[in-house]
């Protein structure tokens, strides 16, 4: 079900982002708003749909800063050099961003996306800008969960207005999935003598951002404290198990059908 009031633009959107998890939820939440979605995995894809499409270009970029090869930064600049009129640039991050790193954007939204927040950042108060220019949108404070919580069941009830529950669990069966393969992967890698935070907060930052989309608060609290101590974390005694249990809790959950128990 799509809303549509009737009042408020509707875009065609080209979504950027490498974590399949956050681009399904992120595709869903623009689809729901009444806009049109077109899907990229990476930069690469991006740019190719962006120059073999002139016709039907979309008017709304909206990509992934942390991105693996091409990031979002550099994805945006390509997108510039391309000429105007070109489409409204627009980053997110599961993380705030320093200034620098969204010169070449118009606008920036703070994972998980809040509606209101998307609303805004789709309508500003500029257009034909110059390259550079950015419209200020700061990320929004919002009341945190109570620590230890598993599950944040607003969460849940707005992607079950979007989706019928045999969607979410399989989005929930996906998320889990792919934390336990980034959980392996961080695993090997310190395991092999890893200690380069570049080869552990990228992983983190992706556990924390599909957590933080489907509501595994828990999750994305310990995915949150990989980032944020990188190597140094990454070596404390029990930060896997901690990141796995909290995953089977998940997954348990998923079992007993008290994802979908939303009163």
């Amino acid at each position: 079900m799509t809303r549509s009031s009737g009042i408020e633009a509707r875009h065609k959107v080209l979504l950027v982002d490498d974590d399949a998890v956050s681009l399904e939820l992120m595709a869903l939440l623009l689809a729901h708003e009444g806009h049109q979605v077109v899907r990229a995995n990476n930069a690469g894809t991006a740019l190719e749909l962006l120059s073999s499409d002139k016709s039907g270009r979309p008017d709304v970029l909206l990509v992934d800063l942390q991105m693996p090869g091409v990031s979002g930064g550099q994805l945006a600049e390509k997108v510039r050099a391309m000429g105007s009129p070109g489409p409204l640039l627009l980053a997110m991050s599961a993380s705030e961003v320093q200034r620098q790193q969204l010169l070449a954007f118009d606008g920036f939204l703070l994972k998980p996306l809040a509606v209101d927040d998307l609303r805004r950042a789709l309508t500003p108060k500029k257009r034909g800008r110059k390259p550079g220019v950015r419209v200020a949108h700061p990320g929004r404070i919002e009341p945190r969960p109570p620590a230890g919580l598993a599950l944040d069941m607003t969460v849940i009830k707005k992607l079950l207005a979007m989706m019928p529950k045999e969607s979410l669990l399989e989005l929930f069966s996906a998320c889990i999935a792919d934390t336990r393969s980034c959980i392996r992967d961080l695993q090997n890698y310190v395991q092999q003598g890893g200690r380069n935070d570049d080869g552990i907060r990228p992983l983190a930052h992706r556990i924390k951002g599909a957590a933080s989309m489907v509501g595994a608060v828990r999750l994305a609290e310990l995915a949150a404290d990989l980032e944020a101590g990188g190597s140094k974390e990454a070596a404390t005694p029990g930060v896997f198990a901690d990141l796995l249990n909290a995953c089977s809790e998940l997954e348990r959950m998923l079992l007993a059908g008290n994802l979908t128990k939303t009163t």
